[in-house]
Order: structure tokens, then C-alpha cells, then sequence
């Protein structure tokens, strides 16, 4: 029977210190803070000195248990629990972390007690499904087969007892009854969900039905061999059984259980429940990328990115997942202020998947996004040659080339690749705004531009950037009534955006509402513009709108009066 640890030295250590009362009342103040934020690590140092000097503070041991698990020290979280295992909790964390520990262990009998707390009652399905896996654990398949049918009786949980029961006997190498398993769930109106289809078609590999696998790949996935999907593939066609077993043993099950838990509740939301419950998936499976993966979008999703770079950077190079996670750990370091190091991997991901349109498309946004038109360009340049030619998802590479053209002064290329993305995406909003809003500030096309936001407008009504941009195209045509309407709109849907409230400033000046538009213009000021912005702005307050326009050589509006 495996254990994990059976002393504890670090605790054993604290207990030695010898903190007063008064001065926990800092590191509550801070646990607390800490704890309420999702900050982990401060929530375990804080929480540390908590039941240090408060052997009973029951709070303080869940939030440490809690802030262990979500930075994946499963084993310091357990040996706080085993140390104050004479604390009554009640928590419902805490009755979870024993239990992972005692699946771990094999101690099923100790599992199934934990099953039967009041704390189990909180999660059904969790609950049902694991003391399935416990007592075949315990050697009692039959009764594990009969707790999944109990369970396949609820309509709503049927796809779960389903799939679960299959993995049984997938552990058991029944895949015979797996099939007759999956095929029944089909037959009687299942839903054929990806897991229960994957789960299907390794059945039929194992079983050496190879014609009948593929017949369901193509089928469920098409031709085009989705990478999660090469080692089903390459079985196929080389016609070879699988190798390594989904789940091996009651551990890898129960896994699997809290890895599908932790999946539903990140579809509706991320919170502490799904970070623990992914985390235990990831001890219990072990090498599992999936687990490893859902873990660190769940800690990217809380604003801790270093702890999620950290999880993305587990998934190895020869994962089907590598790809998807180390975009993630871009866009983690990235939001983390480590902007150099988020390009980097990128381009590394680009050299180790010279073929894909995703790597170099998330370059490429990573780079514009930071002002880097001209690699920009060339990451979408590279993107575009390497997807097929008039692709209908290729609009958005178009779109994105053309506004780092936009920005790189070369307007032709931006022009002819926005008009690119809109032969494959004729009626895209965006496009439409953003080509007519370029159009109208280089006084073109005017009469096309603005039938092109009007276009995008009755798309995207909400928008206060694309309402603007119609705004703007009146101004611009010296339908100023009608103008001042539209950026009055703008300016309700996105009342601190500085340009949406410098336009309407410009807006109020044309129609002789001067102190308004001068108030609008301050306003826009306190919404920190860019550099070039501000000072234009600062000029219309010293000078007025008619006087800055003659100064960059352009005609006063007609009809006013500078104050």
C-alpha cells in the first residue's frame, strides 16, 4: 500500500515557535486578504503563522489546505490535515483532501467512510461515482457495475454512469463490454459526446475492429486528423491496439471522476471548488496533460499567472496538448508583464510546429498587440501561406495583417487585405468599422464609408466604438446635427473611452456648443490618452477646434468662431 508521508517535521518545527496572540492580529488581516483574492502563496505564508499560534483556528487550516492544493502541494496540504486531524472541521475541502489521501493510499475502507460524512452529501455525482471506483478498489466489481447502473436510472446523469462504467471495464481489459456498454447508450438516444465517442472508438481499435473505428472517427471528426486525436489515428491505420490503458486502477478512476467534475463547473465558472477538484484530478492521474492543462487555464482564469506558467510549462513536447498550452503560457506571461518571454515562446512554438496557422497567428497578436506591426505582418504573412487559399476562417488573419499595414502607414496592402477579409466574411462588423473609420480619417470613399459603418452599426448596435465610428463619418461629411446624436450614443455606451469623448467634443464645437465641448475634451483628458492625443487635445483648449485645424493645415468648420 502506498503512503505518502508519515511524519511532519516542517509542522513539528512550528509547533516550537512560540507566537503570541497579539501578534497574529497582522497575519489575520492578511490571510484573510490574501485568501479573498486568490493570492496562494500569501494566503500560505500568512495562514501558517495562523495555526501556528492558533492550533484550533479552523479557517486558517482550510484557507492553508486550500492555498497548498491550488499552488499543487497535495503533499504539504495532506500533512496539515494528518497534523490536526483532532480538529473537527466541517469543511467540505477538507473531508475532500482525506479522501484524495486515502484513494491514494488504497485505503478504500477509510475512502468509503469519507463517502458516508455529511460533507459527501454536498456533491451527488461526485460522491456516487467515486464509491463506484472505491469498491471496485476493494475487488467488489459487481457492486461497482450495479452502483453505475443505480446511477445511469437518472436521465440527467445517465451519460457519466455511462462513460464511468465503460472505463471499468476498460481498467479490466473487457473492452467487449465497454462496447456493448457504449453502443447500448447510443441505441437507447445517448448523447454522443466526444469522451463517450473517443472512449467508443478505443474499444473498437483494442477489439481489432479497425474498419468500424475509423467509420465512426470520420464520422465524429472528419478527415482531417485533429492533432488531440494522432494516436487514434495512427492506430487505425496501422492497425495496432493502444497501449497504455485509459485508466489502470480505482486511483486513476476516481481521477477521472474529479478531472470531469472540475471540467463542468469550469464551464460555468472558475472558483476555489474547481481549482481543487482539478488539482486532486492532476495527483491522482498523475501524468495526466489534461488534468495539468484545465489547472493552469483555472489559475490563468484567477490572475495568478506565475503559478499558471509554472502548470503550462508541466505539459511535455510530445503531448497533443503541447501545442494548446504553451500558447496559454503566452498569454499567462504576457498578462504577467513578461512581454519579451511571451513572444519567445511563441517563436519556439512556431519552430517546433512549422505547419501551424494557430502559432504564428498568436504571434502575430502578441506582437501587434504590442506595437510590433512589422513582425506582426510577417508572423500573418507566414500564417496565411501556411492555411489553404480563400479559407472562410482566414478573414480574421486578413483583418489582423491589415490593421498592422494600417499602422505601418502602408495602406494599400491594408486596404486590399480588409477587402480580402471581406469577401470571405462579407457582412463582419468589425471589418466594415474599421476599414470605413480608415477611409473616413483619410478622407476617402467618404460615401462608401459610411455605408459601411451604417452596415456595421445595424450589426453591432451596442457598440460604442462602431457607433462612433458613424458618428465620426457625419462629422466628417459636415452632417453635424446628426453627427453630435451619434457620438452623444457613443459616449452613453462607453462613457470613459478618451477618444469617444474628444470626438463628441468636436462634435459639440461644430454645432456651437463650445463650453460643452470644452468640458468634453477635459473629460477625455482625465481618461489618460496616448501621448500624440493628449497634446492635441491640450491644443484645442488653448486654441479652439478652428484655429488647431488651421494650424495642421486643414480648412476651419465652416460657421465658426473660435471662443
Amino acid at each position: 500500500m502506498r503512503k505518502i508521508l508519515a511524519a511532519f517535521p516542517i509542522i513539528s518545527l512550528l509547533w516550537s515557535i512560540d507566537v503570541s496572540g497579539a501578534e497574529l492580529a497582522g497575519p489575520y488581516l492578511a490571510a484573510r486578504q490574501a485568501s479573498n483574492f486568490g493570492d496562494f502563496e500569501a494566503s500560505a505564508r500568512y495562514n501558517s503563522r495562523l495555526i501556528v499560534g492558533d492550533r484550533t483556528n479552523r479557517l486558517a487550516m482550510e484557507d492553508l489546505v486550500i492555498a497548498y492544493v491550488a499552488m499543487g502541494r497535495m503533499n504539504s496540504a495532506i500533512n496539515i490535515i494528518e497534523a490536526f486531524q483532532g480538529v473537527r472541521s466541517g469543511s467540505y475541502f477538507i473531508h475532500t483532501i482525506g479522501l484524495t489521501k486515502s484513494i491514494y493510499d488504497e485505503n478504500f475502507d477509510t475512502a468509503l467512510e469519507y463517502l458516508q460524512s455529511e460533507e459527501a452529501d454536498r456533491s451527488f455525482l461526485l460522491t456516487a461515482l467515486t464509491k463506484a471506483w472505491v469498491l471496485a478498489g476493494k475487488g467488489e466489481t459487481e457492486a461497482a457495475i450495479s452502483q453505475f447502473d443505480q446511477l445511469e436510472e437518472d436521465k440527467s446523469l445517465t451519460s457519466f454512469a455511462v462513460y464511468h462504467k465503460a472505463l471499468l471495464y476498460f481498467s479490466k481489459g473487457d473492452y467487449a463490454f465497454a462496447e456493448v456498454t457504449l453502443k447500448n447508450y447510443f441505441d437507447n438516444g445517448g448523447a454522443a459526446t466526444n469522451r463517450i465517442l473517443v472512449l467508443l472508438i478505443k474499444a473498437l481499435i483494442n477489439l481489432k475492429k479497425f474498419e468500424e473505428a475509423n467509420d465512426y472517427f470520420i464520422a465524429s471528426f472528419g478527415k482531417k486528423n485533429p492533432v488531440q486525436f494522432r494516436d487514434i489515428s495512427r492506430a487505425i491505420k496501422e492497425q495496432k491496439s493502444l497501449g497504455k490503458p485509459l485508466v489502470k486502477d480505482a486511483r486513476t478512476g476516481v481521477g477521472e471522476v474529479f478531472l470531469t467534475i472540475a471540467q463542468i463547473l469550469n464551464a460555468e465558472k472558475s472558483d476555489e471548488n474547481t481549482l481543487v477538484f482539478a488539482r486532486v484530478a492532476e495527483f491522482l492521474l498523475k501524468d495526466s496533460p489534461e488534468a495539468t492543462l484545465l489547472c493552469a487555464d483555472i489559475l490563468s482564469n484567477f490572475e495568478q499567472y506565475d503559478l499558471a506558467v509554472q502548470a503550462y510549462a508541466k505539459i511535455p513536447v510530445n503531448s497533443a496538448l503541447f501545442h494548446t498550452a504553451e500558447i496559454g503560457r503566452a498569454e499567462a506571461l504576457s498578462h504577467a508583464g513578461n512581454r519579451e518571454e511571451a513572444i519567445n515562446v511563441l517563436r519556439n512554438l512556431t519552430q517546433v510546429r512549422p505547419n501551424s496557422v494557430v502559432a504564428f497567428q498568436e504571434l502575430g497578436n502578441e506582437l501587434r498587440y504590442f506595437e510590433r506591426h512589422q513582425e506582426a505582418a510577417q508572423a500573418y504573412t507566414r500564417a496565411l501561406a501556411i492555411s489553404e487559399d480563400q479559407k472562410m476562417e482566414n478573414w480574421l488573419l486578413h483583418y489582423s495583417r491589415g490593421m498592422s499595414f494600417e499602422r505601418l502607414d502602408e495602406w494599400e496592402n491594408a486596404e486590399a487585405d480588409f477587402r480580402a477579409a471581406l469577401e470571405l466574411q462579407p457582412n463582419q462588423p468589425y471589418v466594415l468599422n474599421y476599414l470605413g473609420y480608415s477611409l473616413v480619417e483619410k478622407k476617402m470613399k467618404l460615401d462608401e464609408a459610411l455605408d459601411m459603418i451604417k452596415q456595421a452599426v445595424s450589426l453591432r448596435s451596442e457598440s460604442g466604438y462602431i457607433v462612433d465610428s458613424y458618428g465620426w463619418v457625419l462629422f466628417r461629411l459636415k452632417r453635424y446635427d446628426e453627427a453630435v446624436l451619434q457620438l452623444e450614443r457613443a459616449a452613453e455606451l462607453m462613457p470613459i473611452d478618451p477618444i469617444i469623448n474628444d470626438h463628441l467634443g468636436d462634435g459639440y464645437w461644430a454645432v456651437g456648443r463650445k463650453r460643452e465641448a470644452m468640458f468634453q475634451w477635459r473629460r477625455a483628458l482625465s481618461f489618460d490618452p496616448d501621448e500624440k492625443e493628449e497634446i492635441r487635445i491640450k491644443k484645442k483648449l488653448d486654441v479652439g477646434l478652428d484655429q488647431l485645424l488651421v494650424e495642421e493645415g486643414n480648412d476651419p468648420l465652416f460657421g465658426n468662431k473660435s471662443p
